[in-house]
């Protein structure tokens, strides 16, 4: 139990740790402002323009964005075991006697969480540029808190898919668009057509969106975050099993340098 405990703070601090250093990188900074007060500032638009009579839609905008924001940070975090190979630790790293997920999930973890920053951000746009107007509701909340674990668990799945790819980031506009489209934060996911819907569910942040916007906490919402713990613990397990094993590849191709 001791030894449990100490394990899962050692991923708390190791996280806290990765989570300041990228804070003072550049790219990762810029994406996590711009990603979502630019989302935040469409969906302000589209309520000016078509909707402005809804405030439900008002109410969500914040909530909207601060997902989008969490979604686009994940995507970076599809190549951040990429980019310990850049710095050159990444071989250094497989080297540990701690589990790989132990190691490496601070780091993933980090960069998906880097996308936090907007929160505040997304709250203060929508509080400029729709005069305060709005509602910050529990459920919003929870929902927001569960998209942040969805979005570590994915990242965490999508960094051991494409640790054996030296240039990820290729394709991680592949996987940030599709995601918000179909999770509910810019089309909602009972106007999707019935393939679509089942699609968008197998994704643990379709689940956390809908809780988002529930109006209140009932048997639905319940089951939306039973469903959305259960898949993102899934994620977090295979995500396990998967990066044990693209480390031992990658170790036995040699290619856990740079070169």
């Amino acid at each position: 139990m001791n030894t449990s405990t100490h394990s899962y703070a050692s991923v708390i601090r190791g996280m806290w740790f990765q989570l300041k250093s990228l804070a003072k990188t550049t790219f990762f900074l810029q994406n996590a402002i711009l990603a979502p007060v630019c989302f935040a500032l469409m969906k302000i638009v589209a309520y000016y323009g078509f909707s402005h009579n809804c405030a439900n839609l008002l109410n969500n905008i914040w909530v909207d964005s601060s997902i989008a924001g969490l979604w686009s940070a994940t995507t970076t975090a599809v190549g951040i075991i990429g980019y310990q190979r850049y710095l050159g630790t990444l071989q250094y790293l497989t080297l540990s006697v701690i589990s790989p997920s132990a190691v490496f999930l601070p780091i993933v973890g980090s960069a998906a969480l880097l996308g936090c920053i907007g929160m505040p951000l997304s709250i203060i746009t929508v509080a400029v540029f729709c005069h305060g107007f709005f509602m910050i509701t529990f459920t919003q909340l929870v929902g927001y808190l569960l998209s942040m674990l969805a979005c570590v668990a994915s990242a965490a799945l999508l960094s051991g898919i494409f640790v054996l790819c030296r240039k990820a980031t290729v394709y991680e506009g592949l996987i940030l668009i599709p995601v918000w489209m179909l999770c509910g934060i810019v089309i909602p996911v009972e106007s999707m057509p019935l393939p679509a819907r089942i699609i968008a569910f197998i994704h643990p942040l379709t689940s956390a969106v809908w809780v988002a916007h529930a109006q209140s906490f009932n048997a639905t919402t319940v089951l939306a975050i039973v469903l959305c713990v259960v898949l993102s613990s899934v994620l977090l397990v295979i995500a396990g099993f998967m990066l044990r094993h693209a480390i031992r590849l990658a170790t036995l191709n040699g290619s856990l340098n740079i070169i």
